[in-house]
């Protein structure tokens, strides 16, 4: 025999089957994926500003309030990362504009605020309402009132913005509520108007109850405003769901 006819009979290796994964392990596969892919998602990064109940620093720093609550809930169950930053509210809302934060909260609907940003889903019932000593019988909605009541709100809300709308003299912006309560207090200002969580918080812890009264000025959804540019970044579905889940955490 030649060594031709011992090379052609030399037994050969089966050829090698392309391996494709089971079915269990694309699932696996596809989970570790999607698991990679929401780690690499940049925290959102929200605004808001100090005012108790709705939102505050508890004694170790971590974020707490009726309003942080609904917001931290809705954002677990989009299983999305994020953080919370305390601000002036006039920087809180000037960052989300400037692309240097992507929400603020808690906020009412403005025209100015529609046009770079867009409100959630209400988070919370919200009440602003006029605070008046109970010895002052001015009525806040009157004729004579809006000409002559020295009036005040706190700066950057909406509440300034409204009264000078709506023909009030606004004499003083603070920065926040509880230096509106002390104007109020000390005579400075014949009616302030104030967000009624916060004014009715502060006037407890003063003891200051039976010296004043309020009156409602208005009834408004208090919501999370997104950033536009954020928006455009997420999924088309972001806003849907996250509104879906403030509404699941509202119920429990």
């Amino acid at each position: 025999m030649t060594a031709a006819y011992f090379l052609s009979k030399t037994p050969r290796p089966p050829p090698r089957r392309a391996a494709f994964p089971s079915p269990i392990r694309r699932v696996l596969l596809a989970g570790l994926l999607l698991a990679g892919a929401a780690a690499a998602e940049p925290p959102i990064r929200l605004n808001t500003h100090q005012q108790v109940p709705l939102s505050f620093r508890k004694e170790d720093g971590a974020p707490d309030g009726l309003a942080v609550q609904i917001v931290q809930c809705a954002l677990k169950q989009l299983q999305r990362p994020y953080s919370i930053s305390f601000l002036p509210w006039p920087r809180a809302q000037w960052q989300v504009q400037h692309q240097q934060a992507d929400a603020f909260f808690t906020a009412t609907p403005s025209a100015e605020r529609d046009s770079y940003a867009v409100l959630s889903a209400p988070i919370l019932p919200y009440e602003r309402r006029w605070y008046l000593l109970k010895n002052n019988p001015q009525t806040p909605t009157s004729s004579d009132f809006k000409r002559q009541g020295r009036t005040a709100a706190f700066n950057g809300s909406n509440m300034d913005d409204w009264l000078r709308e709506h023909g009030y003299q606004l004499t003083s912006t603070p920065p926040n509520s509880e230096q509106l309560v002390k104007m109020l207090l000390n005579r400075r200002v014949d009616a302030i108007l104030g967000n009624a969580y916060v004014v009715d918080a502060l006037i407890a812890k003063m003891g200051v109850q039976e010296q004043l009264r309020s009156e409602l000025a208005q009834s408004l959804p208090f919501g999370v405003y997104f950033g536009k540019a954020f928006l455009a970044r997420q999924s088309p579905q972001f806003l849907t769901q996250f509104n879906r889940a403030v509404q699941g955490c509202r119920a429990k």
